[in-house]
């Protein structure tokens, strides 16, 4: 039997992803569907977010792009996260950025503040 010279990895990878979960009850969640990208200038270590850009649920989507203390918690976050979704499941919510690996996973302060703000607008849109 002739072995693989690169084999495929198995096992777990050390990538996390970090979600945070509204629960929603038995509300229909379709509403509240949206994804954040971040608009940056430079490159390397001069890059920067200048702007975000929310799409997804029109009425959802322009709620949060209008919140002006939100935008600014992205601009610091986004660097970091890549992009900030916000997806509808039976019963709950989930917010969450990108893929980290192991060695830079931390709690980040300001993507808590973020998903608690974004955790209040999915509530708002809501009821």
């Amino acid at each position: 039997m002739r072995q693989d010279a690169s084999p495929l990895p198995y096992g777990t990878l050390g990538y996390y992803q970090v979600h945070y979960i509204v629960d929603t009850g038995n509300a229909n969640t379709e509403q509240v569907l949206a994804r954040c990208e971040p608009m940056t200038k430079g490159h390397f270590s001069e890059k920067r977010v200048v702007a975000v850009r929310w799409t997804g649920y029109p009425a959802f989507a322009e709620r949060l792009q209008n919140d002006s203390r939100l935008t600014e918690l992205l601009k610091e976050v986004l660097l970091h996260e890549g992009e900030i979704r916000v997806d509808p499941l039976d019963g709950h919510v989930r917010i969450y950025g990108g893929w980290n690996h192991e060695e830079n996973l931390q709690a980040n302060q300001a993507m808590v503040e973020a998903a608690d703000l974004i955790a209040g607008h999915v509530r708002a849109a809501l009821h």
